[in-house]
């Protein structure tokens, strides 16, 4: 079997190393590329966070500007100064619709003023009326005679809640409190963002057959997670929306939990702590960042840089395989001919190597060694010359 020859042993082997260098290059400029889009990505998950916070702000703008509008009807505080139930009632019924309907408020309270801190009124369950108002919202309206406001974790969701004294006389008569539920949040920062959003609550500041009943047994989701619940989310996509950590150790700006594949989608994930009114860690905010695009980007620009790569190496190993061809093996091939016919001028023996390899030094090799070390027993035997027989 004949060897392979030299130059193309060098050739293959300059080649791999130039198809090695272009892989190597491409992964580590994708591997930047994509470091960078998942950087933007991080970033735009806890910007997220930012935005949950500024929508509550402007929610609670929104209450207190419509509370402030309440507190100055005259009617209104003349009822319930007089305690007059069914004629506040009447007031507050049709006001509420509308506000229900057009500002998403869900919840009207008429509090009597302490010590008493009792519900006098509920507009949106006039049914209810009589127990202690205790929310830490309340609390910092009657410690501050202003404004409490901030979200309260119920039996089953959030709530946001604005509190104020009303005031007569420079008296507190009372306390108005205006409340929406915040599962609109999501909704809407999914429409400016185009990302989903979860809510999960630690179990243990829920009621469980409050949550049982709300849900209904087809939904009751109580028993999928260990230890807290998603109480609202934009996206049903099985095993997106969750987090095994706990809840009450996040840092503030949160933890990047990293990217997931489903079906052909990459997603940036990351959770963000969420303190109710008292400052509490009661739940998280999930965000799922769908980056498929820039994913896309970066190994489409990582593909680009191998070809690219690959091509340099390609016509650069091609400019030193014609180097060595004619700076060495040219000269070789001359050479070995050159001896060649010396050779075969001086009629030397045949090295046995030469007809079996193609390997330029080998064969090189063996035509030096017939020339300067012949063997005599190889020699050819002149005619005249007499035998060992004489």
């Amino acid at each position: 079997m004949r060897s392979v020859s030299l130059e193309l042993r060098l050739l293959v082997a300059l080649f791999a190393l130039c198809a090695g260098a272009a892989l190597l290059g491409a992964r580590l400029s994708g591997g930047i590329v994509e470091q960078q889009v998942e950087q933007a990505g991080t970033e735009r998950l806890r910007g997220a966070a930012e935005a949950f916070a500024s929508q509550e702000r402007a929610e609670i703008e929104k209450l207190s500007a419509t509370l402030d509008a309440l507190l100055s009807r005259d009617d209104l505080r003349q009822a319930f100064v007089a305690r007059d139930r069914e004629r506040l009632l009447a007031l507050a019924a049709p006001l509420f619709e509308t506000m229900r309907e057009r500002d998403r408020i869900t919840h009207w309270y008429f509090i009597a003023p302490e010590p008493d801190a009792t519900v006098f009124l509920r507009v949106h369950r006039p049914e209810l009326r009589g127990d202690k108002v205790e929310r830490v919202t309340f609390r910092r309206a009657v410690e501050t005679a202003d404004l409490g406001a901030g979200k309260e974790l119920g039996r089953t969701a959030f709530a946001l809640r604005v509190v104020r004294p009303w005031i007569q006389d420079g008296k507190v008569v009372g306390y108005l409190e205006l409340a929406e539920e915040i599962d609109h949040f999501l909704g809407a920062m999914k429409s400016r963002t185009g990302d989903d959003y979860g809510i999960l609550v630690k179990k243990r500041f829920l009621d469980q057959r409050r949550w049982a009943e709300v849900l209904g047994e087809r939904s009751n989701t109580w028993n999928d997670r260990a230890d807290v619940v998603v109480v609202d989310t934009t996206t049903f996509t099985e095993g997106i929306i969750d987090y095994e950590g706990d809840l009450e150790v996040l840092p503030d700006d949160g933890v990047a939990l990293g990217e997931v594949v489903r079906d052909d989608r990459a997603y940036m994930r990351g959770i963000f702590p969420l303190r109710d009114a008292g400052g509490r860690k009661v739940g998280g905010l999930f965000v799922l960042h769908d980056f498929s695009a820039e994913h896309g980007a970066a190994r489409a620009a990582m593909l680009r840089s191998f070809m690219v790569l690959a091509g340099l190496g390609a016509v650069l190993a091609a400019l030193l395989a014609a180097l060595l061809h004619y700076a060495v093996f040219a000269r070789l091939r001359r050479l070995e001919r050159r001896l060649e016919r010396e050779a075969a001028q001086q009629r030397l023996p045949p090295g046995r190597v030469v007809e079996l390899t193609d390997d330029e030094i080998a064969r090189l090799e063996v035509l030096l060694r017939r020339a300067l070390f012949p063997s005599r027993d190889e020699l050819p035997r002149d005619a005249s010359s007499p035998g060992r027989d004489g």
